[in-house]
């Protein structure tokens, strides 16, 4: 009997899944465990590997279509087996025509059978997509969500459950920036990833994280950053970041923001973050708050770096500064923990400290 391919769990917070390519095709011979189609879900692109072997005797999606964990979208098997027959809410349809009404957007449970023994017909579906077709003219356009656009509803949605507070201070980038005109290739984010990681060892309770009313203390402290690539917004991890030196830190992001890039970030990259770092200083932005993501204690959102005239021992001098602004669950920390944590990341990075490492 032909065997179905389905859509496994692959630990995303969604059930979207996205059909990103078909590296098999109709016919094609396939082994176990070779890669059949790569799948897009909320956090990375992932290949799906087949569970059987034999003749691909039917593929049920096209890319680009959008499907539910658990899903049967193709069958194997040999080449003289059948590929059963789907029933959808007691209407029978061959796999063939399931390919065709999701092609056309036709939703097959809307469709009222024209035979007698209630089998969807070729001609069944053709009619359905014309009426939609014609019901579509008089609306405005509509845009399909993304399957990151669908996770990111469901992450704020989340997030805005969380009883946020903020506090902004001024980082003086002397050091930073002395430091980065010797050192190339080297991100902001890299420094502050350095700072926060570090001043969390102070505060255990910043790498911890609430379920079901009780403190979940992480066994190490991990980092997220915020990393864009056109609409899509990715939070990949830097895995024990405090035990990181700045050099590895920075090659870290290095190799994930190519990832991003080239759309091979794994699921397992972007889980187990106590705090998250978003970066904006690459754009006119001042400052901003940044929303704290699920299982995190707290967020870090830095803005641009710019000249400013300081008062400094009854003197004005220029100096580059930096304004961050720091949200805090306030259900773990309170505003002396909050204010006491950005001192200190302030102070290893106008103090250079983060040069020990070197």
């Amino acid at each position: 009997m032909a065997v179905p391919i389905k859509i496994p769990d692959v630990g995303t917070t969604v059930e979207d899944i996205t059909i990103v390519k078909w590296r098999k095709q109709k016919g094609d011979i396939i082994k176990r465990g070779e890669v059949i189609a790569e799948i897009e879900t909320d956090k990375a692109v992932v290949e799906l590997e087949s569970i059987a072997e034999g003749k691909i005797l039917e593929i049920l999606f096209k890319e680009g279509d959008v499907v539910k964990q658990g899903t049967v979208i193709a069958y194997v098997g040999e080449e003289t087996e059948a590929v059963p027959e789907i029933s959808e809410s007691g209407i029978s349809i061959s796999p063939a025509l399931i390919n065709l009404a999701k092609r056309l957007g036709v939703d097959i449970k809307a469709i009222k059978p024209s035979a007698a023994d209630g089998v969807i017909t070729r001609q069944d579906i053709l009619d359905a997509a014309r009426k939609i077709t014609k019901e579509q003219k008089s609306l405005e356009n509509i845009i399909e969500m993304t399957v990151h656009q669908r996770a990111l509803i469901n992450t704020l949605n989340i997030s805005s459950g969380i009883p946020v507070f903020h506090i902004t201070s001024c980082i003086d980038m002397g050091m930073i920036t002395e430091f980065r005109n010797r050192i190339e290739d080297i991100y902001y984010d890299t420094f502050f990833v350095y700072a926060c990681a570090r001043v969390i060892r102070n505060f255990p309770i910043m790498f911890s994280y609430l379920v079901d009313n009780k403190i979940v203390r992480r066994k190490e402290i991990s980092i997220s950053v915020a990393i864009s690539k056109g609409e899509k917004l990715y939070t990949p991890v830097i895995h024990s970041a405090d035990k990181k030196s700045l050099e590895e830190i920075n090659r870290t992001i290095a190799e994930l923001v190519k990832k991003v890039n080239e759309e091979k970030l794994l699921p397992e990259e972007t889980k187990g973050a106590c705090f998250l770092i978003s970066n904006l200083g690459m754009y006119p932005v001042e400052s901003f708050d940044a929303m704290i993501p699920p299982q995190h204690s707290g967020a870090l959102a830095i803005g641009r770096v710019r000249k400013t005239a300081v008062v400094e021992n009854d003197h004005i001098v220029i100096k580059s500064i930096c304004k961050v602004t720091g949200s805090f669950d306030h259900r773990l920390a309170n505003g002396t923990i909050a204010a006491e944590f950005l001192k200190q990341v302030k102070e290893i990075l106008e103090s250079g400290r983060f040069r020990e490492d070197r």
